[in-house]
């Protein structure tokens, strides 16, 4: 009897050791009884130009972490309109040897949002803190998701306005605001929002929030940390003690990924052992231990 084949999938990244992917995409691999193995490839940057022409050619699909989630766009035949909109990929599948590019971590976040915290964004005002790739991702699904309005709030004003400039001419039917992370501006912004979301990387080093204007967010507003460890960061723990709903980062990393599994396999995974396998593997809520590296530590997104 003929043996099966089995397709490979990867996450390509650099570093890329500590990503929890392959545990989890794996667990539900097993579970369909697909024939697929997902593992985890080291792309250094100066080397993905040679990844894209020859490995990437023989992989079914495979998801992009930083720092090659704008860099491998020349290299796609062509790409999914939200990744356009956004100007990353996050995942990539090979259509008889075209590789098409999606970006599924805006949707996995909106899926996030639906399933976890039963949160529907049409008609609702939403802040973002800051104004990076992750900020855009946002800004772009919940803005097709019809929120009534998308302020995005950045400690370099111009790049807020940048963003916010760009994604209203991409999104005419949409609302788009930008404000600096401080000052009356935010606290205007503050007082009529439904969703609070954190993108930003301040929190570190012990920062409590407790300068943050929260007195301006309405009680009932969800306050959402893309960041999956720790589970509770910094401003997720200064909006709970305040009374506020909080939503988590790992079900963004969960819903992501099961829309890549089912881009690349065309089954449904199941998400809740994906979920499980995810926060096995975080524990106590500690990271992931990861390898040494010369820049400074930075926060596990739910893009990473």
């Amino acid at each position: 009897m003929p043996r099966t084949k089995i397709h490979k999938l990867a996450v390509i990244g650099d570093p890329v050791s500590h990503s929890l992917s392959p545990a989890m995409h794996n667990a539900a691999l097993r579970k369909r009884g697909a024939p697929y193995r997902y593992e985890a490839l080291r792309v250094a940057p100066e080397k993905l130009e040679a990844f894209m022409k020859g490995k990437a050619r023989t992989l079914a699909g495979f998801n992009v972490t930083v720092p090659h989630k704008e860099a491998v766009l020349p290299h796609l035949k062509r790409l999914a309109y939200e990744a356009e909109l956004i100007g990353a990929v996050n995942t990539v599948v090979n259509r008889n040897g075209e590789l098409v590019g999606f970006n599924t971590d805006g949707a996995g976040y909106l899926m996030s949002l639906h399933v976890d915290k039963k949160f529907d964004p049409r008609g609702k005002r939403v802040v973002i803190l800051g104004a990076g790739g992750a900020a855009r991702a946002l800004a772009v699904v919940l803005s097709l998701a019809q929120a009534r309005s998308v302020t995005v709030a950045n400690r370099t004003l111009k790049r807020a306005e940048q963003l916010a400039r760009e994604l209203a001419f991409r999104l005419p039917k949409s609302k788009l605001l930008a404000c600096p992370l401080e000052g009356k501006a935010l606290e205007s912004a503050l007082k009529d929002c439904d969703l609070l979301v954190n993108t930003t990387r301040v929190g570190l080093g012990g920062t409590s929030f407790e300068d943050f204007p929260w007195e301006k967010l309405p009680r009932r507003a969800l306050v959402s940390d893309i960041v999956y460890t720790p589970r509770m960061t910094p401003f997720l723990k200064a909006a709970k003690r305040r009374g506020h709903p909080i939503h988590t980062g790992e079900g963004m990393l969960v819903f992501q990924g099961a829309l890549a599994f089912e881009i690349w396999t065309g089954l449904k995974p199941d998400v809740r052992l994906m979920r499980r396998e995810l926060l096995k593997r975080l524990g106590s809520g500690r990271a992931p231990r990861k390898p040494e590296r010369k820049s400074p530590p930075r926060r596990r997104t739910a893009r990473s």
